[in-house]
């Protein structure tokens, strides 16, 4: 988990290209909220996890307003 550390909090096509540079095979899982979906919009990852053959990525979606 450490050595994704920095990853965490990134939007997801960010995380996902660096995965893909370092070759590391991946599977993304998301999770939604019911409040306020129209303003949730950008998918950042919120946590990663090694798995047998690889990387689990989770993420949720959050307003544009973090950038």
């Amino acid at each position: 988990m450490d050595k994704y550390y920095s990853l965490l909090g990134l939007p997801l096509e960010e995380v996902e290209k660096y995965l893909k540079e370092h070759n590391i095979t991946y599977t993304v899982k998301s999770i939604q909220g019911k409040k306020d979906t129209d303003k949730l919009i950008i998918p950042r990852v919120i946590k990663i996890s090694d798995i047998d053959n690889g990387v689990e990525v989770l993420t949720t979606k959050f307003s544009d307003s973090l950038k």
